[in-house]
């Protein structure tokens, strides 16, 4: 019974696509779930009243949830390269947008039960997620969602780090 209901529906793809008109970028983008949660983090960041700390929560939970669904998709052939707001300027908007953010004590969990303490910064955190949710955003709205994708996914050891660590500086804010 489901080997008679995989070519027909193969076959209705393939001629639903064939009539109809590609789908326009803007409503691909907005079926993703990782352009999605990238553009909400950075409205809920940027835009509007500074969120508290239970908004940027929810809204950095759906970043990392949207890795874990998201397909790896491919860069395209050329040299893309998405303008980045860094240097000084970016983080002093965010420590003026954040005053009440400042550093907070962190351990490498790899290193084992003796880790030294070190610190994170919960200013750069939001810059650095910042900085690759706006590329994330450029690259589906100038090249491809495969390169949005891509760039997301890969971007992970960078962005979900600071993602994971400043969670827990929000957690130990909200609950103590």
């Amino acid at each position: 019974m489901g080997s008679g209901l995989a070519p027909s529906r193969r076959h209705f793809v393939k001629t639903d696509l064939e009539r109809h008109q590609p789908i326009c970028h803007s409503e691909v983008m907005d079926t993703s779930p990782a352009i999605h949660a990238a553009r909400q983090f950075l409205s809920i960041a940027w835009d509007g009243p500074v969120p508290t700390d239970a908004e940027l929560t929810a809204a950095l939970d759906r970043l990392i949830t949207a890795y874990h669904i998201t397909p790896n998709g491919g860069p395209s052939e050329g040299d893309f390269e998405a303008p980045r707001d860094s240097g000084p300027a970016l983080f002093q908007r965010v420590a003026a947008r954040f005053p009440d953010y400042g550093l907070y004590p962190c351990a490498d969990p790899t290193d084992g039960p003796n880790a030294e303490l070190g610190g994170g910064d919960a200013i750069d955190d939001l810059g650095d997620i910042t900085l690759d949710m706006n590329e994330v955003v450029w690259l589906a709205n100038n090249v491809s969602l495969d390169d949005a994708h891509w760039s997301f996914r890969l971007l992970f050891f960078h962005w979900g780090t600071h993602a994971r660590d400043l969670l827990r500086y929000l957690h130990g804010r909200q609950f103590g």
